[in-house]
């Protein structure tokens, strides 16, 4: 058995951190009354304007794509 933190998002509960389900595997969904803070997503312009606003966003040698998974990876 295995402790998963999630949230519900509107449509869907999302586990935080990587989950190895087996397909057909039973799970126990509790919710809770806590809440995560409201965070609206950001449109796809909205993140390329502020990738392009700083000149040193992403470092020399390193796609955005892998420094967001190494930021991810650090605050796991």
């Amino acid at each position: 058995m295995l402790a998963v933190n999630g949230y519900y998002d509107g449509n869907n509960y999302i586990a935080e951190g990587n989950v190895v389900a087996k397909t057909n595997q039973k799970v126990i969904i509790t919710l809770l009354d806590d809440y995560l803070p409201f965070r609206r997503p950001r449109s796809l312009s909205e993140i390329k304007s502020y990738m392009n606003g700083a000149t040193r966003s992403v470092p020399k040698g390193i796609t955005a794509v892998d420094y967001i998974r190494q930021l991810r990876d650090e605050n796991e």
